[in-house]
């Protein structure tokens, strides 16, 4: 008798953890979003809940009901946005507003670019294009530096000498295009080259008889096929006018820089072409 009075007492105790768990569980199952926030009928309010964040009791929520909070969360989120339509973008101006906040804390300009670019250059850099421009004199001679930092159709001598590198190293290559002239509307001596740590590297000399020439001319020869003396004498009349090593290192900085600038400048438009 006393047995079966324990055993009835321990069920009635059980159906009523069940009971209350289940209450509970009702409770928050028909808790409901309008317009967008969380609302929580009065009579389940206590002391200060009202006053939180939307974002805590929608973490309070979905560990009550026991699920996973990655599943909670993507749950949450997609009632949100399928009860309000009007908000449907909500869940990309999110991703972007963290991606750009993000990029923002992480952004660290080399301290080299600080100083400017080396010597008596001048620098072009436009938001929004993927060239910058370096400008300066030399004697009578104008100088104009075109840099990009995506692949281009410069040559297969640096493809093929350097296509097994690892990512870091190609992602560090600037590619550079060297006009000398001397004076307006007259003939350019075109260097086609591409930037590394303390160098740069020539892959073709052009001789461009008129700036407006839209005929095909003769480009050349590869630079590598040139005499070694040659070459060099190539190399240092660049190096006279100040297209080095010390330049090379300040473009390769100034163009990780921009991508870096660039994207986080793309993110934003889109972040405000969607808002709009």
């Amino acid at each position: 008798m006393a047995m079966a009075m324990m055993r009835r007492r321990a069920v009635g105790a059980l159906s009523t953890g069940v009971r209350s768990c289940m209450q509970q569980r009702q409770v928050l199952v028909s808790t409901y979003f309008t317009g967008g926030a969380f609302v929580v009928p009065p009579q389940q309010q206590q002391g200060n809940q009202n006053q939180k964040s939307f974002a805590v009791k929608r973490a309070e929520f979905a560990s009550l009901l026991g699920c996973g909070q990655q599943q909670q969360l993507r749950f949450l989120a997609s009632t949100e946005i399928a009860s309000n339509p009007s908000g449907k973008d909500r869940g990309l101006l999110r991703v972007l507003k963290a991606e750009i906040e993000h990029e923002d804390d992480a952004y660290d300009p080399p301290r080299t670019l600080a100083r400017g670019p080396p010597r008596q250059f001048t620098l072009t850099d436009t938001p929004g294009k993927p060239e910058v421009i370096l400008r300066r004199s030399y004697g009578e001679e104008d100088i104009a530096l075109k840099c990009v930092s995506q692949s281009s159709d410069f040559g297969d001598s640096y493809n093929d000498e350097y296509e097994d590198q690892d990512e870091e190293q190609e992602h560090k290559v600037v590619n550079l295009k060297v006009s000398v002239t001397k004076g307006a509307d007259q003939p350019a001596l075109v260097f086609s080259c591409f930037c590394q740590p303390d160098s740069i590297d020539i892959d073709r000399v052009y001789y461009v008889e008129s700036p407006d020439l839209k005929e095909t001319f003769y480009d050349g020869p590869e630079f590598s096929s040139l005499d070694e003396t040659l070459q060099k004498q190539f190399e240092k009349y660049l190096d006279e006018r100040g297209i080095n090593g010390e330049l090379s290192n300040y473009l390769l900085d100034l163009l990780e820089d921009k991508e870096q600038r660039e994207y986080i400048r793309w993110l934003k438009n889109i972040e405000s072409f969607v808002k709009k």
